[in-house]
């Protein structure tokens, strides 16, 4: 986190594009605002778009408007996001979700910084750096044909990788810290803080969903807590990324006891599902090959 914070600071001065690039929920969108903010353009204005919303068909009067009369119902000029930007800064979040031909139809922008509004005769000239963000790999997307490659080096400027929260577990006191005192300060409750134990379930969790995850799991033990310290009985984990626990492959062979032959490693492996609760067959048990079934599929 600290090479990333030199490099917001290294690129904020400079009117290169940034494509920010990350998974969900480790704060793309906090890294594009610190970036503006410390930029010569922090007076000005910070337009965030979300390519997920935009399609080919509206893309156009969604950034740029559209004049009076230009298409059924447009009864008076609309003023597009993008026109406002002008000196600013404009942030495309998850711009990895743009369809091809909507690339297509913003490669322009991102070559002149110019746009034309539906209906109109003059294109827009805005001066506004561009700032993106994307959870996919665009290499990859580049590749299968998803992804413009002219459109990929346009973006490529500056590039900041923010790392996952559990490629940065000494963050999490700090984030459990910033959470419970907001959570203290809107619910109107005294909690003081967790347990060691407590504070070690949450920095040991792989956090799949990041940042917002712990957000939600720290809101969550504080509200049921209320006062006093949040304890290991407390912590609620999702449980969506837990409904199939891992269970450790035995080794191919397991001894049993003194008096009991050495198991196969078709009988370890029946004895492994049924450990995990799943079904095991009379079959299972034969020395000579595993007819193991769990929710009805061959193990």
């Amino acid at each position: 986190m600290q090479a990333l914070f030199r490099d917001i600071e290294d690129f904020a001065s400079s009117n290169l594009p940034v494509l920010i690039r990350g998974e969900s929920g480790t704060g793309k969108e906090l890294v594009a605002a610190a970036i503006q903010r410390l930029s010569g353009r922090g007076a000005r204005a910070f337009q965030i778009i979300n390519c997920a919303d935009l399609t080919p068909e509206l893309l156009r009067t969604e950034l740029f408007g559209h004049e009076r009369g230009a298409f059924t119902g447009a009864g008076g000029k609309k003023e597009g996001p993008l026109p406002r930007v002008d000196g600013g800064t404009v942030f495309f979040d998850e711009i990895g979700e743009l369809p091809p031909r909507a690339q297509t139809m913003l490669l322009r922008f991102f070559q002149t910084g110019e746009g034309l509004a539906v209906g109109a005769t003059r294109s827009t000239r805005v001066d506004g750096r561009v700032i993106a963000a994307t959870h996919r790999d665009l290499e990859a997307a580049v590749e299968q044909g998803t992804f413009r490659e002219d459109f990929y080096y346009r973006l490529w400027g500056a590039v900041l990788e923010v790392p996952a929260l559990r490629a940065r577990r000494e963050d999490i006191p700090l984030l459990v810290e910033h959470f419970r005192l907001r959570c203290n300060r809107e619910d109107q409750l005294a909690v003081d803080g967790f347990t060691r134990q407590a504070l070690a379930l949450l920095e040991a969790d792989p956090w799949p969903g990041n940042v917002p995850e712990l957000e939600r799991v720290v809101y969550r033990a504080v509200a049921v807590r209320r006062r006093g310290a949040v304890r290991p009985e407390d912590v609620k984990l999702p449980t969506l990324r837990r409904k199939a626990p891992v269970v450790p492959a035995p080794p191919a062979e397991v001894a049993g006891p003194a008096t009991t032959a050495t198991l196969t490693r078709y009988q370890a492996e029946a004895l492994r599902l049924a450990s995990a609760g799943a079904e095991v067959r009379r079959g299972d048990l034969a020395r000579d090959g595993p007819q193991s079934q769990t929710n009805g599929r061959r193990a």
